[in-house]
Protein backbone atom coordinates (compact mmCIF):
# COMPACT_ATOMS: atom_id res chain seq x y z
CA UNK A 1 0.00 0.00 0.00
CA UNK A 2 1.23 3.40 -0.29
CA UNK A 3 2.25 5.75 2.47
CA UNK A 4 -0.98 7.01 2.82
CA UNK A 5 -3.37 3.94 3.54
CA UNK A 6 -0.27 3.11 5.88
CA UNK A 7 -0.56 6.27 7.68
CA UNK A 8 -3.88 6.71 8.14
CA UNK A 9 -3.95 2.78 9.28
CA UNK A 10 -1.54 3.71 12.00
CA UNK A 11 -3.57 6.96 13.09
CA UNK A 12 -6.98 4.50 13.09
CA UNK A 13 -5.26 2.39 15.42
CA UNK A 14 -3.76 4.97 17.81
CA UNK A 15 -7.67 6.92 17.64
CA UNK A 16 -8.81 3.57 19.37
CA UNK A 17 -5.85 3.45 21.68
CA UNK A 18 -4.36 5.20 24.97
CA UNK A 19 -0.87 3.76 25.00
CA UNK A 20 1.27 4.97 22.08
CA UNK A 21 3.94 2.04 22.49
CA UNK A 22 0.88 -0.55 21.46
CA UNK A 23 -0.24 2.18 18.98
CA UNK A 24 3.29 1.50 17.44
CA UNK A 25 3.64 -1.81 17.48
CA UNK A 26 0.35 -2.47 16.03
CA UNK A 27 1.22 0.07 13.51
CA UNK A 28 3.87 -1.76 12.93
CA UNK A 29 1.64 -5.48 12.19
CA UNK A 30 -0.99 -3.26 10.32
CA UNK A 31 1.54 -2.36 7.92
CA UNK A 32 2.53 -5.91 6.49
CA UNK A 33 -1.08 -6.67 6.90
CA UNK A 34 -2.03 -3.82 4.03
CA UNK A 35 0.86 -5.28 2.04
CA UNK A 36 -0.66 -8.48 2.03
CA UNK A 37 -3.56 -6.83 0.06
CA UNK A 38 -2.81 -6.74 -3.66
CA UNK A 39 -1.51 -3.33 -4.94
CA UNK A 40 1.21 -2.91 -6.80
CA UNK A 41 0.75 -1.24 -9.72
CA UNK A 42 2.38 -2.91 -13.33
CA UNK A 43 3.18 0.80 -14.63
CA UNK A 44 5.01 2.05 -11.96
CA UNK A 45 7.00 -1.39 -11.48
CA UNK A 46 7.75 -0.73 -15.32
CA UNK A 47 8.87 2.96 -14.86
CA UNK A 48 11.27 2.04 -11.70
CA UNK A 49 12.89 -0.34 -13.84
CA UNK A 50 13.48 1.98 -17.24
CA UNK A 51 17.02 2.73 -16.51
CA UNK A 52 18.55 0.41 -13.68
CA UNK A 53 20.81 3.44 -12.91
CA UNK A 54 17.96 5.56 -11.64
CA UNK A 55 16.00 3.16 -9.35
CA UNK A 56 16.99 4.31 -6.00
CA UNK A 57 16.26 8.21 -6.74
CA UNK A 58 12.74 7.03 -8.20
CA UNK A 59 12.04 5.25 -5.24
CA UNK A 60 13.45 8.00 -3.07
CA UNK A 61 10.87 10.10 -5.10
CA UNK A 62 8.32 7.83 -5.09
CA UNK A 63 8.45 7.61 -0.97
CA UNK A 64 8.56 11.83 -1.12
CA UNK A 65 5.60 12.18 -3.26
CA UNK A 66 3.36 9.79 -0.76
CA UNK A 67 5.01 10.88 2.04
CA UNK A 68 3.60 14.52 0.88
CA UNK A 69 0.42 12.59 0.29
CA UNK A 70 -0.19 11.48 3.88
CA UNK A 71 1.00 14.86 5.13
CA UNK A 72 -1.72 16.32 2.63
CA UNK A 73 -4.14 13.67 3.91
CA UNK A 74 -3.90 14.61 7.97
CA UNK A 75 -3.99 18.71 7.23
CA UNK A 76 -7.40 17.78 5.01
CA UNK A 77 -8.68 15.28 8.14
CA UNK A 78 -7.85 18.12 10.51
CA UNK A 79 -9.63 20.73 8.85
CA UNK A 80 -12.04 18.93 7.61
CA UNK A 81 -13.21 16.75 10.60
CA UNK A 82 -11.16 18.88 13.28
CA UNK A 83 -9.02 15.47 13.75
CA UNK A 84 -6.05 16.45 15.74
CA UNK A 85 -3.14 14.19 16.48
CA UNK A 86 -2.67 12.76 19.82
CA UNK A 87 0.44 10.86 21.10
CA UNK A 88 -0.87 7.18 20.41
CA UNK A 89 -2.29 8.41 16.88
CA UNK A 90 0.96 9.85 15.76
CA UNK A 91 2.83 6.72 17.28
CA UNK A 92 0.39 4.61 15.58
CA UNK A 93 1.10 6.42 11.56
CA UNK A 94 5.19 6.26 12.69
CA UNK A 95 5.18 2.44 13.18
CA UNK A 96 2.65 2.39 10.33
CA UNK A 97 5.04 4.21 7.92
CA UNK A 98 8.71 3.14 9.63
CA UNK A 99 8.77 -0.33 7.60
CA UNK A 100 8.79 1.28 4.09
CA UNK A 101 11.13 3.97 5.02
CA UNK A 102 13.99 1.84 7.28
CA UNK A 103 13.85 -0.35 4.48
CA UNK A 104 14.64 2.25 1.75
CA UNK A 105 17.26 3.67 4.07
CA UNK A 106 19.10 0.30 3.81
CA UNK A 107 18.83 0.68 -0.06
CA UNK A 108 19.96 4.44 -0.17
CA UNK A 109 22.98 3.91 2.28
CA UNK A 110 26.58 3.68 0.97
CA UNK A 111 27.57 2.42 4.31
CA UNK A 112 26.55 -1.20 5.23
CA UNK A 113 24.79 -0.60 8.92
CA UNK A 114 24.31 -4.33 10.94
CA UNK A 115 21.04 -3.30 12.33
CA UNK A 116 19.01 -1.41 9.32
CA UNK A 117 20.44 -4.83 7.73
CA UNK A 118 18.92 -7.27 10.00
CA UNK A 119 15.74 -5.23 10.09
CA UNK A 120 15.77 -5.46 5.95
CA UNK A 121 16.00 -9.39 6.19
CA UNK A 122 12.96 -9.68 8.87
CA UNK A 123 11.32 -7.03 6.55
CA UNK A 124 12.38 -9.12 3.53
CA UNK A 125 10.84 -12.31 5.64
CA UNK A 126 7.89 -10.99 6.53
CA UNK A 127 6.90 -10.18 2.89
CA UNK A 128 7.46 -13.52 1.69
CA UNK A 129 5.10 -15.22 3.92
CA UNK A 130 2.10 -12.65 3.48
CA UNK A 131 3.11 -10.35 0.58
CA UNK A 132 3.05 -11.85 -2.87
CA UNK A 133 3.87 -9.41 -5.78
CA UNK A 134 0.87 -9.58 -7.50
CA UNK A 135 0.98 -6.71 -10.21
CA UNK A 136 -1.94 -5.22 -11.91
CA UNK A 137 -2.90 -2.20 -14.38
CA UNK A 138 -3.11 1.16 -12.47
CA UNK A 139 -6.70 1.18 -13.33
CA UNK A 140 -7.31 -1.84 -10.47
CA UNK A 141 -4.66 -0.86 -8.19
CA UNK A 142 -5.63 2.70 -7.37
CA UNK A 143 -9.40 1.74 -6.64
CA UNK A 144 -7.70 -0.36 -3.92
CA UNK A 145 -6.04 2.52 -2.56
CA UNK A 146 -9.06 4.72 -2.76
CA UNK A 147 -11.17 1.86 -0.98
CA UNK A 148 -8.64 1.39 1.97
CA UNK A 149 -8.31 5.01 2.84
CA UNK A 150 -11.59 5.46 3.00
CA UNK A 151 -12.46 3.04 4.74
CA UNK A 152 -9.31 3.97 7.19
CA UNK A 153 -11.01 7.53 7.07
CA UNK A 154 -14.33 6.58 8.25
CA UNK A 155 -13.11 4.74 10.80
CA UNK A 156 -10.86 7.62 11.96
CA UNK A 157 -13.71 9.76 12.06
CA UNK A 158 -16.40 7.54 14.20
Amino acid sequence: MYQIVHGMAGIAIGSRLDNPILAFVLGIVSHFVLDAIPHDSLELRDWENNGTDKFIKKIALEAILDLWGLMLGILMMQEGFSLYLNYPMMAGMIGAISPDYIWGLTELSQTKNQAMEKFKAWHNKIHTIIYKAVYLPLKYTVPIQVIALTALVILIKK
